[in-house]
């Protein structure tokens, strides 16, 4: 950095200790229209250090590296789904195939008794020497239960691949799966890395996919983990360590932009391109919605200096072009097009058949210390549900932070206190340990990001009476999917009277649930039982309450009845379904000290409730009984929590498989939690 740049802004204070304060504008971006509101840097004559070669981790993902490599000249096919249209009866999906410009356009083949029409769009014509297409797909949705198998075969030229994936009829019930936190981030060790491996709930996932296929995989949140780039990029390097003045006033530089997208894009390509997170893109359409690790840790929660910096705006508006691209198959130019709607951000409402909708909240492009969504993107998104939502029994929002969750008031404040000292306060050792490369304490943002922050907590309870009231005039059940915590647990709303309406009945009646990480390192058990000691029950508007409920019985290892059962520290993943009241029970519950038992069917056909995957080393489940052995010879495949007594004629079925935490004789074992949420009538 020249010495210039250093002097620029040496009088720039707002302190006696000469130090820009944190919660001030910044001095050289005071009123940005956006999180992406970057300003024009001004020309440099210096040359940025080049990207150092990459070098492989000793992780078990041959595909990671650091920094991450070029991708290869063909890349893809990663399937999106948009939405049924019920009215001109279609599904509609895109995929996203990637070829090194020197090459002719690949050829694309689809094989489907269903009419099938498609065609090309060039999103980018060269971005990294690659060409970025996206193939538009729209399927007749015939009537009928069954599933339509999709069958498609690419001609790069020089090789041939293909694969299959699958889609619901009309009256078939949909199954998909949900996950978030696809990743480690910058504090996980590598030996950490090394013991949980990257791939194991994955090749779970899958080998439940390859039993009977998923319709759809929802990501609830960072997809990736970009974080290594403030290690990687060597001016962000540098940048980490620059004075605190100059640090949140110098330029983000177009030389920088340039290689920071290149980051982003070869970090996508070596994490889409993972053998099991390949093999789930190219078989099951997805639904995205990102959350701050594919931005960077913390993303919209940090102070105005920080948060409206040359280099936190840039940074933002290169993540967003590439999120786009790669979780939703568009361009900033082409978005609202492809069906992305908001003030700023770029929310979804999808249909999934006649009985299922889900909306996808974007959470961070508009997000500050005071806002998570504009209130005219929540006005566009109730419009757009009053206006759209006609007898669907339910409806999922994607919050990839969770809008029900624990409360840390008394760390909300100290951390509070500590981001509001003056830097050089900040810097004395005792404190400075404890602060995030952009110099607040770590956990501020980790903090400030939640829905139940002092900072949010009246926006998420507006929006809550707004669920209330739609749901009640619309009788649809809303369920909430997240992620982010690192931890899986369930929270619930419902109807606080003297006589509590029955479930079917309660318009209240919105269940949370918190499916979080598919790979990222888990929270210490100390810290999950030092959650439970929290208040974990609360009355947050008038006639609701909201719980933390006491959902695992017992310890996935052992068996054992827990003492603590609102969270649980596992890595995991959720299955969904949808079920008539008819289908929930197709099964032979064995009841075993307290623990069932399934004894699903050998018949192939059988439905996806008889599910008992196995937890051989070969990751295939199957449908015999599990050989998941617990000690005290106890079996622990189906713990249910439901309202049973009221299950309605649409019931979403929702099933958390949690990883044990310690390996068995035959590789890790998983385990499965069930709840059933009614409709409402």
């Amino acid at each position: 950095m020249a010495e210039s740049e250093q002097n620029e802004y040496k009088n720039s204070t707002t302190s006696k200790y000469q130090d820009l304060d944190a919660n001030a504008p910044n001095p050289v971006n005071p009123n940005p229209k956006s999180n992406t509101d970057c300003p024009t840097p001004k020309p440099h004559t210096t040359k940025l250090k080049a990207m150092p070669p990459p070098s492989h981790t000793n992780v078990q993902a041959p595909s990671i590296n650091r920094p991450p490599r070029k991708p290869g000249p063909a890349l893809g096919p990663y399937y999106h789904f948009i939405k049924t249209d019920l009215n001109r009866m279609l599904w509609l999906g895109s995929a996203l195939i990637f070829r090194e410009i020197s090459y002719d356009s690949p050829r694309i083949e689809f094989d489907s008794q269903a009419k099938l029409d498609f065609n090309n769009e060039i999103l980018y014509d060269n971005i990294f020497n690659m060409r970025a297409y996206r193939i538009n797909i729209s399927i007749e949705l015939r009537n009928g239960e069954g599933d339509e198998r999709i069958g498609w075969k690419i001609d790069w030229g020089d090789q041939i691949t293909e694969g299959v994936f699958h889609i619901a009829r009309y009256n078939q019930k949909w199954r998909g799966g949900f996950f978030s936190c696809n990743g480690f981030d910058a504090t996980v060790s590598e030996q950490a890395k090394s013991k949980l491996t990257f791939g194991n709930v994955w090749k779970h996932l899958n080998s439940i996919h390859d039993e009977i296929p998923l319709h759809l995989l929802i990501w609830g949140g960072d997809q990736t983990y970009i974080d290594f780039m403030f290690e990687d990029v060597p001016y962000l390097k540098d940048w980490v360590d620059m004075e605190w003045n100059l640090k949140w006033t110098c330029d983000f530089r177009d030389d920088l932009r340039e290689q920071v997208e290149e980051y982003h894009f070869n970090t996508y390509i070596e994490n889409w391109e993972r053998p099991e997170v390949k093999n789930a893109l190219a078989s099951i359409p997805s639904l995205m919605m990102w959350d701050d690790h594919d931005i960077f840790d913390g993303a919209g929660s940090y102070p105005p200096l920080l948060h409206d910096s040359p280099m936190m705006t840039g940074l933002f508006k290169t993540a967003q072009k590439m999120r786009l691209l790669f979780q939703h198959h568009t361009t900033v130019e082409r978005a609202r097009d492809h069906d992305l709607f908001g003030y700023q951000g770029y929310n979804f409402l999808t249909f999934c058949g006649p009985n299922l909708a889900i909306v996808g909240a974007d959470a961070r492009t508009e997000r500050t210390t005071e806002i998570v969504q504009h209130e005219r993107s929540w006005d566009m998104i109730f419009d757009k549900l009053d206006k759209e939502i006609h007898n669907i029994p339910h409806l999922i929002i994607l919050f990839p932070v969770p809008f029900s969750f624990i409360r840390l008031k008394l760390a909300e404040t100290c951390f509070e206190h500590i981001k509001n000292l003056p830097n050089k306060c900040r810097q004395l050792p005792l404190v400075k340990q404890t602060n995030s490369i952009f110099g607040l304490p770590e956990l501020y943002d980790d903090l400030l990001d939640e829905w139940t922050h002092e900072a949010h907590i009246d926006e998420r309870n507006r929006a809550l009476r707004r669920f209330q009231e739609f749901a009640q005039k619309k009788r649809v059940r809303i369920t909430f999917f997240s992620g982010d915590v690192h931890c899986c647990a369930i929270s619930r709303f419902k109807t606080y009277s003297k006589n509590d309406p029955p479930p079917i009945y309660d318009s209240k009646l919105m269940y949370q649930v918190i499916s979080s990480a598919i790979v990222n390192l888990p929270p210490p058990r100390t810290a999950i039982h030092i959650a439970h000691l929290v208040k974990t029950k609360w009355y947050p508007i008038e006639n609701t309450e909201e719980r933390l409920i006491d959902f695992f019985q017992r310890l996935p290892e052992t068996g054992r009845k827990l003492l603590h059962k609102k969270i649980l520290p596992n890595r995991n993943w959720c299955y969904f379904e949808q079920c008539d009241d008819a289908d929930p029970s197709n099964f032979t519950p064995t009841k075993a000290n307290c623990f069932q038992r399934c004894f699903g069917s050998k018949n192939k056909t059988a439905p996806v409730i008889e599910l008992v995957p196995t937890s051989r080393s070969n990751d295939r489940g199957n449908t015999e009984p599990s050989n998941h052995q617990h000690t005290h010879e106890l079996v622990c495949t189906d713990i249910q929590n439901n309202d049973r007594g009221q299950l309605g004629t649409h019931t979403l079925k929702v099933r958390l498989w949690l990883e044990s935490s310690q390996k068995h004789r035959e590789g890790r074992d998983f385990v499965n939690y069930d709840l059933f949420i009614p409709n409402l009538i």
